[in-house]
């Protein structure tokens, strides 16, 4: 099969080279027009329902909304857990889904169970909403505006009526979630002392208004041929017709809405607030939807928000259209993958030149990059495989490793020719292309098998690890295989093509006539201290796997991506307006970093918002000017100063993507999760604190948190049985008068052109503030008089929970921190060793630890596990390539030399592994059995091709002949890496960038064993026959 395909190749080069530039073309289309995301997707297939309950507290959104819910979920169809939080209003549950279910199937059956729940629910609690399906880096874009001249409520209107719409059309939005600006309502404002003097209870206001308030069709009139709609107009709906309208009618005199209450344009309680720069103001967040391109989605919206322009400089808003741009991470990532790439092959073609001194068999190698690199991106976009920074960094990583076969295949062709030239009777160039071809054949073949079986580990990664990495594997897997088809295809074609009359075949390259007699030297000096040289590397080689036990670990890098993330929280129960003027003097503080561009911040929640917060909490965007990655770290470790020392709050300051990576595996920002589980409230409460205080104790905590805190404010309006009794007061009364005062219901909609604004029934602003008025309000008894609150309840002021967390039904406590200046696994045994040791746990309550920290080590752990049984595939390969026992385990004796410069680059780089630097030293162990394979074949070839004696000669003159491909592969690899290995600390390198440091290190040290001890190995150890 092999051997037709290369005779084919060579008989047929015309058509060989055109399927390879068609490739080229059309491949670069696909790639030009192709978009680019982020990361892949990396969260799991989750459905998130939220249900707004309004007025119930927390509790009573637990055991009434929350639970009922849950319930109704389990048994689903590859359903693995639920999580859910209970905050006051809110119910948000998280439904995780089998990896490999249908996400829209999923979110169907969701859909189908909570059809039959709404009946089930309390009163005045909504239809639980799925919400849209999003990205995993969710947010595409953050937008804000404020302006001098217009109030929070006109631009709440122009954002609700205009801009939003806008955007939702857009292809690839999901949701946008809005903070902060005065939701429009026409608020009837009551007075409990006027209603008192005129008789009327709260209740009786709402039946009141809402008969003048209630807008209905009206039908239509159908003649013989003809149809009339009909439509009442007239209705009372704004405020000056309202004010105007009569509630309780009387011969003597009517009594008017104006007399016992105001009615106006006001703002709906808010849940949220936003300022930017330190104005108060809107702050937007486009949300991606599930598999939109980030890219393509931004520039869509772009787009559209640029058909704004215009209106924003009419109306004096001030518009800031990239608070936060994910994209700009991808342009910077992929320019500095770009640069980088090209000078990577501009070391190839140096290389190429230099040893083999002819421009045509240089670019005949060179062209494998190419045609390679595009052909796997081809495969990868057919296969539905979004082009994204891992794609792109495992393409990266094949950059050196696709020109090695053609390189070694070229070599062999044009030193064969060579050859040919010198005979007396020179035989036909396409044998000696075809017969050089087949020479190489099979150490090609294995050795690039070996090179993509060694990955396919990192496929079978389970969990966020596994999505991260799968593409990065498939995208080298392929390009390494699409070069092997190239270097039997494409690379004869252009050798009998371009080598055949080529008049400089005649002479040697210059630089091999330089380095074959020195290199000869060396293995001569070699050979005669062969026994030390072999004893000190097995020490160094000791020394080096001992320090690799040693080294620290960690998720991911450091990302660069000019922006941070902070997080603030203040105690449970702050008001938005609070926590809006310490994020406004943050601000102030930020804003003389010189390296910051613009500055927001978001408190509270949206509706439908993927963060679901009280008003303590507060998220700020701060956006760089373009930096390094080393000056990107020193803002963070000002960002970090300013807070430590801002009173009252905790916080935390992080990357944007590092952030969601942490997220979707534990549902925190921070890498350190630990969970106790449990049902009695009070003791989950007394363990966390318990386990916060054994976190900060450790060296390297920080930032410890409870997530659940108990504290918040509350005040209870303790209802007096005997005297609803005595007075004959409904309860449901007293729970409809509180509402409607305090939170506000809905009686009507008033229209305005497109625009739809609430009716509702309130208290007066004034005294919403005031906790006496509760006592104030009117309530009628069933035998109709008149009486106050205060007559029937009391108030207590107590303190209730901001929010209840559940996991698969059980209540849980959450302790979060992240890690400084500490590795992060041995934290973790410290925690775990000091938390079983010090705090006793009863059956019913237990701790799980989780978090990044965790996944990385499991990580760490499924990929050395499945490396090994990798490895007997490749020990299988290596046998079938070589044929002998004894030589597969001096092939072997390789592998710990590569370890070597491996870990000699992480300690230069003073660097902690991550899951990339173990994919590094993965791909390490394939390069390094190639070149193995590769000299041990060429050796098998000498003996029973050229029938010469297994001695001192022939291991030499094999070492030689091979010394130009070993060094080519080595240098090509090594050089076309360097570019991201030495400027890993910018966008887009940071988790290639330690992959090719390792890869370089272990090049380097491997090579020199491949080229000086291998040999006298073999000659000592190995056994070659006729």
């Amino acid at each position: 099969m092999l051997a037709y395909l290369v005779r084919f190749s060579i008989r047929f080069y015309g058509i060989v080279i055109a399927l390879a530039v068609l490739i080229l073309i059309y491949g670069s289309y696909r790639f030009a027009t192709a978009g680019l995301d982020i990361f892949p997707e990396f969260s799991p297939k989750q459905i998130v329902i939220q249900t707004e309950s309004p007025g119930y507290s927390t509790e009573q959104v637990e055991i009434l909304v929350t639970q009922p819910i849950e319930s109704s979920l389990r048994g689903l169809i590859g359903i693995q857990s639920i999580r859910s939080e209970s905050i006051q209003g809110l119910s948000i549950i998280t439904a995780i889904f089998d990896e490999n279910s249908d996400i829209y199937r999923n979110r169907q059956l969701v859909t189908e169970r909570l059809s039959s729940l709404e009946s089930k629910l309390p009163l005045g609690v909504q239809a639980p909403i799925p919400v849209p399906l999003t990205s995993s880096s969710a947010t595409v874009l953050t937008i804000g505006l404020n302006s001098e001249h217009k109030d929070l409520m006109q631009l709440r209107d122009l954002v609700d009526t205009l801009l939003v719409p806008r955007l939702l059309a857009v292809p690839g939005v999901a949701d946008v979630n809005i903070f902060g600006g005065d939701i429009r309502q026409v608020q009837i404002q009551i007075d409990p002392l006027k209603l008192q003097q005129y008789n009327l209870s709260v209740d009786e206001v709402i039946k009141a208004t809402s008969q003048l308030t209630n807008l209905q069709g009206g039908g239509f009139i159908e003649n013989s041929n003809q149809r009339f709609t009909l439509q009442v107009t007239g209705l009372a709906t704004t405020p000056e017709v309202l004010q105007q309208s009569v509630i309780k009618y009387s011969t003597e005199q009517s009594l008017f809405l104006s007399d016992i209450a105001e009615v106006k344009y006001a703002a709906e309680p808010a849940i949220g607030a936003a300022q930017i720069m330190g104005k108060t103001g809107i702050v937007m967040m486009v949300i991606g939807q599930f598999g939109a391109n980030t890219l393509t989605v931004s520039n869509n919206v772009e787009q559209a928000l640029a058909e704004f322009s215009p209106l924003f400089a009419e109306q004096q808003v001030d518009f800031y259209s990239h608070l936060f741009r994910p994209a700009d991470y991808i342009k910077n990532s992929l320019n500095n993958l770009s640069s980088h790439l090209l000078l990577g092959g501009f070391f190839v073609l140096l290389i190429l030149y230099l040893f083999l001194y002819n421009l045509r068999t240089a670019f005949i190698s060179a062209i494998a990059i190419p045609v390679s690199l595009i052909s796997a991106v081809l495969i990868l976009i057919e296969m539905q495989i979004n082009l994204n920074i891992m794609v792109l960094g495992g393409l990266a990583i094949a950059l050196g490793e696709v020109v090695d076969d053609a390189i070694i295949d070229t070599e062999n062709i044009f030193r064969r020719l060579r050859e040919n030239r010198l005979l007396e009777q020179p035989l036909a160039t396409h044998e000696v292309v075809y017969s050089a071809s087949m020479e190489v054949r099979s150490s090609v073949v294995y050795a690039s098998f070996i090179v993509a079986l060694v990955f396919v580990p990192l496929l079978t990664l389970s969990g966020v690890a596994g999505r991260l990495f799968a593409p990065l594997g498939y995208s080298y897997i392929l390009a390494i295989l699409m070069s092997l088809v190239v270097a039997l295809s494409l690379t004869p074609a252009l050798c009998y093509l371009l080598l055949s009359k080529n008049s400089s075949l005649e002479k040697s390259p210059p630089l091999i006539d330089y380095l074959a007699p020195r290199y000869i030297a060396l293995l001569q000096f070699t050979s005669r201290h062969s026994q030390r040289i072999i004893l000190i590397c097995l020490i160094i080689s000791a020394a080096a796997i001992l320090q690799f036990s040693t080294l620290g670990h960690k998720f991911l890098p450091e990302l660069r991506e000019g922006h941070y993330i902070v997080h603030t929280t203040s105690m449970p129960g702050t008001s938005l307006q609070e926590s809006i003027r310490q994020g406004s003097q943050l601000t102030e503080q930020f804003k003389k970093i010189p390296q910051i561009e613009s500055i927001s911040q978001w408190a509270g929640r949206a509706e439908r918002g993927a963060d679901t917060y009280g008003s303590h909490y507060s998220e700020f965007e701060v956006r760089l000017k373009p930096l390094s990655g080393k000056q990107q770290q020193s803002v963070l470790e000002q960002l970090r100063d300013i807070l430590e020392n801002f009173p009252g709050i905790l916080f935390e300051a992080n990357t944007f993507l590092t952030e969601r990576v942490d997220e979707t595996i534990s549902g925190y920002t921070s890498p350190v999760v630990v969970n106790i589980y449990g049902n009695d409230l009070n003791e989950l409460d007394k363990k966390a604190q318990e386990v916060a205080g054994v976190m900060r104790s450790i060296s390297g905590a920080a930032d410890v948190q409870l997530r659940s805190p108990p504290g918040t404010p509350l005040i209870q309006i303790q209802l007096d049985q005997q005297k609803l009794n005595f007075w004959g007061v409904q309860p449901s009364a007293v729970l409809q008068t509180v509402q409607a005062a305090y939170d506000g219901i809905k009686i009507g909609t008033h229209l305005s052109g497109n625009q739809k604004s609430a009716i509702t029934v309130t208290l007066k602003p004034e005294l919403r503030s005031q906790t006496d008025s509760i006592m104030q309000l009117p309530i009628r008894t069933l035998a109709g008089q008149l009486i106050s609150l205060g007559q029937v309840a009391t108030i207590q002021h107590n303190s209730g929970r901001y929010n209840i967390l559940h996991q698969n039904a059980q209540r849980r406590q959450s302790i979060t921190c992240n890690v400084t200046d500490r590795d992060m696994d041995a934290f973790i045994l410290e925690l775990k060793q000091k938390v079983h040791d010090g705090i006793r746990f009863n059956g019913h309550i237990y701790p799980e630890f989780t978090g990044a920290a965790i996944e990385q080590a499991q990580a760490k752990n499924d990929l050395i596990l499945h490396s090994l049984l990798a490895s007997i595939g490749v020990l299988l390969l290596v046998y079938i390539a070589i044929g002998n026992l004894r030589h597969v385990a001096i092939t072997l004796i390789n592998i710990p030399f590569s370890l070597i410069g491996g870990i000699i680059a992480v300690i230069l780089l003073n660097d902690s592994l991550s899951v990339g630097s173990i994919i590094g030293f993965i791909t390490l162990f394939g390069i390094t059995v190639r070149n193995s394979i590769m000299l041990l074949s060429h050796y098998q070839y000498l003996v029973e091709q050229e029938k010469l004696p297994w001695n001192h000669e022939t291991a030499f003159k094999g070492a030689q002949e091979r010394l130009p491909s070993i060094l080519m592969t080595a240098l090509v690899t090594a050089l076309a890496m360097a570019p991201i290995a030495f400027n890993s600390d910018n966008p887009g390198l940071e988790i290639m960038g330690p992959m090719a440091a390792i890869i370089i290190g272990g090049l380097a040290s491997s090579t020199f064993l491949n080229l000086l001890l291998l040999p006298l190995m073999l000659l000592k150890y190995g056994k070659f026959k006729h």
